[in-house]
């Protein structure tokens, strides 16, 4: 300090300051020449490299107008000339594109189909004179069918097969087989009237009829559908990407690697002949190579190439003055700034002193150790972790410590894998490594490890480690007692959680058990994929219409295993929610009844047909009657009875007539709705409940079954009659003043000879 305090008194030092400023001002604009040609050269390759990036821009602003195009074709399944006006209006192309010479789309049509297609489009848009020209070899069609600006020019392309020509069709093959946008080589556009306009590409977009799962060549063309397409004015194009940009630079571009008059497409500056700076680059234009021939004579401007070394020798004085004027300036104040160093370095001492203080009081353990792996730090947080003394720590090596560290599955960590390693050796910085401490009369300790590699000096070698200890020994115990209550929920409790759409993103494994799908089966697919074809659409659509809604949907549900047979759930199904508490998906958790459904169908069910008994019918009758009290519904009824049953059991035997009674019902329930209700009433007697069905409704359907009975054949007997007898609900009905009338008109119908349909008779008085 007492030398530079010397230093600074010296009178001489400003004056120095001065002369060396002015000297190294000179030797600078010296320089600036040499600099100034190399700058120029790099700010030429830069401008190239900025008109490149231009010219790329504006293609991809066509390829981009292409792949609208191509979504608004392929989002419909038919498109008319009016929409694709309205469709190109949308995209104001005559102001956000004025190179576009036309925009247009060419289904690829079947020569055979050709005729066909014509007489389509004269019919449905209205083109009475389209037609597919010129004559063409190809089995393979593109005509011009939908194109705008539609103009007088543009009209005569309509019908043209653009894959006639050539070069064309290589392109739009090309395109159809890569899948992606392609640009033809250079073309002549023949009905545009400007000369200057008339040199021009095209750029293809592929469609397909379906863009999922095209994995090769063949299945691309398989499935091609067509092009859109862009023809493009070249001079219009590159006149108005370049025009007020680039006043230094010039650009020629050629089609190709060849630079001749046959593929010439514009230069921006046809008299610089003889460029100073010239440069070639080739550009990949989508499937064609262009040539750009960059040149220039001036790229920085005349007045900056002469004024830029005497600016510089000036600011170079002046800059020289002002630091010598500062160096007067401190010389002056020396004496101000020692004191406001003492000032700092006692605030650095305090500032180290809370440093230290933060260090030892934090609950998080800090171990420092230096290259030599000894512990130099240590703070009470880490001693109290580690169960150690300051004195045990300090001063120690890594390997002498005095317990063993191990990984989570129990084997040990070799030195070279423990953190401090890593950090030291290869300056890695890690985070949350998981180490056990098996310690002599300790319980094992479970710590997160974070090594960070300290640099005290400017090489780019570690002078020290800082490690950063947090104990996870009861977060571990934790995790394992949550993993085993989760394990056993994902094995006996049924659960499964799907997207907005129903498709399955996660489920238990004993949803895969009563399923009898895996989880790489259900996880992906659709919820629909365990529904029973047998249970009503209602009520999915009142589980549907809740859970949208935010509600929780609870109740019973017939599911299909993979293997087809029916089980029975009783779910409940709960919205989910992210952190926004915007509605992600759903949960659904079940429990297994099949074997209740089963208790229960056994006691509604008649055992012999397997139709409902008599207990559940009479349980619908009163239901179903209640209804159409409540709503003024029609409800009617049929009473059956099979003619002379009792001949069958005395001539074949029960056993056979067994049979004709399960062969009866087979008979019956093939012919009525879903919602009708048929059950075996007693002996050879059935009951049909029929909700919203009239008399004449109900007359109709006897007669219909009754010819179904009497044209069925019969195991061992042949064929049998029944007799019918019909009633409907009137107000003020109840169960038994229904089936008093329906038992009349069967007995009816029995004594008039049976095998026929009895309507009920109303007692008016």
């Amino acid at each position: 300090m007492q030398r530079l305090e010397r230093w600074y008194t010296v009178s001489f030092l400003p004056f120095l300051t001065l002369i060396l400023g002015i000297f190294f001002s000179l030797l600078l604009a010296w320089k600036s020449a040499q600099w100034i040609d190399k700058t120029e050269e790099i700010r030429f390759e830069a401008l190239s490299k900025e008109m490149t990036a231009l010219i790329h821009n504006e293609l991809e602003s066509h390829i981009q107008l292409l792949n609208s195009s191509a979504a608004f074709i392929f989002s419909s399944e038919n498109i008319t000339r009016n929409e694709w006006q309205i469709f190109a209006k949308m995209h104001n192309l005559a102001e956000n594109f004025p190179s576009l010479y036309a925009l247009g789309f060419s289904p690829l049509v079947e020569a055979s189909k050709k005729v066909a297609y014509e007489e389509a489009r004269r019919k449905e848009e209205g083109m009475a004179h389209y037609t597919i020209f010129p004559a063409s070899p190809y089995a393979t069609l593109f005509p011009v069918t939908y194109i705008e600006p539609l103009s007088e020019q543009t009209k005569q392309i309509l019908g043209y097969d653009i894959g006639s020509e050539v070069i064309r069709r290589k392109s739009i093959e090309k395109a159809l087989q890569k899948g992606a946008a392609v640009i033809t080589p250079k073309i002549e556009f023949v009905q545009e009237a400007k000369a200057s306009e008339k040199e021009g590409f095209v750029i293809y977009m592929p469609l397909y009829h379906r863009h999922h799962l095209l994995q090769n060549e063949a299945e691309r063309l398989a499935a091609a559908k067509g092009v859109v397409y862009s023809a493009i004015k070249v001079n219009t194009l590159f006149s108005d990407i370049l025009k007020n940009h680039y006043r230094f630079v010039d650009v020629e571009i050629y089609d190709g690697y060849s630079l001749e008059k046959s593929t010439f497409l514009y230069d921006s500056n046809p008299s610089l002949s003889t460029p100073r700076l010239k440069h070639r680059v080739f550009f990949d234009a989508y499937g064609t190579e262009w040539s750009f021939i960059f040149k220039a004579n001036h790229v920085l401007g005349s007045s900056l190439n002469q004024a830029v070394p005497y600016i510089q020798l000036a600011l170079g004085i002046v800059l020289s003055i002002i630091i010598s004027a500062w160096i007067y300036a401190l010389q002056r104040t020396r004496k101000h700034a020692y004191a406001i160093a003492k000032e700092k370095t006692k605030q650095l001492s305090q500032s180290e002193a809370w440093v230290r203080l933060i260090f030892k009081t934090m609950q998080e353990g800090i171990v420092v150790m230096n290259e030599q792996g000894i512990i130099t730090e240590c703070n009470d947080a880490a001693r109290e972790m580690l169960c150690a003394s300051e004195e045990s720590l300090i001063g120690r090596l890594n390997s002498e410590l005095p317990w063993k560290a191990i990984h989570e599955d129990g084997s040990s960590f070799f030195p070279e894998e423990r953190p401090f390693f890593r950090a030291l050796s290869y300056g890695e910085v890690l985070q949350g490594v998981i180490m056990g401490i098996q310690r002599e009369h300790h319980p094992l300790l479970w710590i997160q490890v974070n090594a960070s590699p300290l640099y005290f000096t400017s090489t780019h070698k570690v002078s020290a480690v800082l490690l950063t200890l947090s104990d996870i020994t009861n977060y571990r115990k934790s995790k394992y007692k949550l993993e085993k209550y989760l394990s056993i929920i994902d094995k006996h409790v049924i659960i499964s959680t799907t997207d907005l759409k129903g498709v399955i993103t996660e489920v238990s494994e004993a949803f895969c058990k009563i399923s009898g799908y895996s989880k790489e089966e259900l996880i992906g697919a659709n919820h629909a994929i365990v529904r029973h074809v047998d249970f009503p659409s209602s009520v999915y659509e009142e589980l549907w219409k809740a859970i949208k809604s935010g509600l929780i949907w609870k109740g019973e549900l017939k599911n299909r295993r993979k293997d087809g047979t029916a089980y029975w759930v009783e779910t409940i199904i709960a919205p989910r929610y992210d952190e926004d508490y915007s509605l992600i998906g759903y949960t659904a958790i079940r429990t297994d009844i099949t074997d209740k459904k089963r208790v229960e169908e056994l006691s509604i069910t008649d055992r012999l047909t397997g139709l409902y008994n008599r207990l559940k019918l009479d349980e619908l009758f009163a239901y179903h009657l209640l209804i159409a009290r409540r709503h003024h519904t029609p409800f009617s009824i049929i009473l059956l009875d099979i003619d002379k049953f009792k001949v069958v059991n005395d001539t074949y035997g029960h056993q056979v007539g067994d049979t004709i009674l399960q062969e009866f019902a087979l008979c019956i329930k093939a012919q009525i709705r879903a919602e009708d209700i048929f059950g075996r009433w007693g002996g050879e007697e059935f009951l049909l409940l029929l909700p919203n069905s009239t008399l004449e409704n109900a007359s109709l359907l006897a007669e219909k079954l009754r010819l179904c009975v009497a044209s069925f054949s019969f195991s061992q007997v042949g064929t049998k009659t029944a007799s019918f007898g019909v009633a409907t609900f009137h107000d003020g009905d109840d169960e038994k003043s229904m089936m008093v009338r329906v038992d009349e008109a069967l007995y009816r119908a029995k004594e008039n000879g049976r095998n026929q349909v009895v309507l009920e008779q109303l007692n008016l008085e």
